[in-house]
């Protein structure tokens, strides 16, 4: 099934470099990939594991897994303004990160930055999602910190709401 996930991200990449359109399915697809689910997608560039984009949301906007991994890696590239040629796309690594789902935390004790992602809101509408086992963060500590620096949210003027997530990482390679 891993496979699979990263082989969706890939081939819509090559469409869209090819068409400049969305990649519609024709196979039958696994249960999982029929589900509604948010995920994230990481466009790596060889050697090192370069990220040159990643692009997803905390909560789905498709009706299913499949259209999520399709409408994010192509939203990968246009946000980021990544240039993908069909032919330089077998060189990238694709990486789909599935959430797990979200739930409301209190404190940072209920935080593992390894293991749970964390998305942040304050009452002023601003947000950021990390994902777990990002460089340079290993406490839950450095966790908070970064993601109320990444939203722009003042912790002395403005309500914060945390929640956590797991995420089951496909692919990469």
């Amino acid at each position: 099934m891993s496979g699979l996930y990263s082989k969706i991200a890939k081939q819509s990449a090559e469409y869209y470099a090819k068409t400049g359109e969305y990649l519609a399915l024709s196979i039958q697809l696994p249960q999982e990939l029929l589900r509604q689910k948010a995920c994230y997608v990481v466009i790596g560039e060889e050697p090192g594991h370069h990220i040159r984009s990643i692009y997803g949301s905390p909560l789905p906007n498709t009706p299913n897994l499949a259209q999520e991994i399709i409408r994010n890696t192509v939203n990968a590239i246009i946000q980021q303004g990544v240039q993908i040629r069909p032919a330089d796309a077998a060189r990238y690594t694709y990486t789909v990160g599935v959430l797990g789902f979200m739930e409301r935390i209190t404190s940072r004790e209920h935080l593992m930055p390894l293991v749970y992602g964390l998305y942040i809101r304050s009452d002023m509408n601003k947000s950021a999602v990390l994902l777990p086992r990002r460089v340079g963060i290993e406490t839950p500590d450095e966790q908070i910190a970064t993601a109320i620096r990444e939203a722009r949210i003042d912790p002395h003027h403005e309500v914060v709401t945390m929640y956590r997530f797991p995420v089951m990482f496909y692919g990469g390679q």
